[in-house]
């Protein structure tokens, strides 16, 4: 019996591994290393929370895109 319960606790353990998820970034988020890294994980859940963190960081990219845009004259 004490030489079960060792095996189930490491049985159990087993199945608590987390995958690790990549950082989002420009390259990691291009479109073919996206594809590529969704496809390598395996959960549902890392591919969902890749998904939305290349989401998070290509929103973020645009909101920091601005051009200059000079008032009429009338305006001021």
């Amino acid at each position: 019996m004490k030489k079960v319960i060792p095996l189930v606790a490491a049985v159990a353990l087993l199945g608590c591994e987390q995958e690790t998820v990549p950082e989002a970034s420009a390259i990691t988020c291009s479109p073919v290393a996206f594809q590529q890294t969704i496809s390598e994980l395996s959960r549902e859940s890392s591919r969902k929370a890749f998904t939305e963190a290349c989401r998070s960081f290509e929103k973020a990219q645009r909101m920091r895109e601005w051009e200059f845009e000079p008032s009429s004259p009338g305006r001021y």
